[in-house]
This record gives C-alpha cells, sequence and structure tokens, in this order.
C-alpha cells in the first residue's frame, strides 16, 4: 500500500471518531428559553418606545451602565 492510501484511511477514522463524540441534539430548551427572554425583552422596548419615547430606554441604559 502507499502511503497516500495509508494517510486516507487513518484520516476517515479520525473523522468518525470525532463525529461520534459530538452530540447529535442541541438543547432544545435551552434555545427556546433564549428565544423567548430575546422576545419578551423586544416587546417590553417596544411597548416603552411608544408610550414614553426613546427618553425612557435611554435612561435606563445610562442607569444600567452606571
Amino acid at each position: 500500500m502507499s502511503t497516500i492510501v495509508t494517510n486516507l484511511k487513518n484520516h476517515s477514522r479520525a473523522e468518525l471518531t470525532i463525529s461520534r463524540a459530538l452530540p447529535a441534539d442541541p438543547p432544545h430548551l435551552v434555545l427556546w428559553l433564549t428565544g423567548g427572554v430575546a422576545f419578551v425583552l423586544c416587546a417590553v422596548a417596544f411597548a416603552l418606545w411608544g408610550v414614553t419615547g426613546s427618553r425612557a430606554l435611554f435612561d435606563m441604559t445610562i442607569a444600567l451602565c452606571t
């Protein structure tokens, strides 16, 4: 056997080992919770923007950062 064929066989075995080590499914609950929290925060920001304008959001951002 040539060294190229041997290297290709070893390389494919390494890829197979790595692919088996990775989890099959992502944590769907964490993804849905993160998306839900982001959606709620966007809805609250939109509501505050409609009621008080950008002034309230800017003031809250400054208060949070200081």
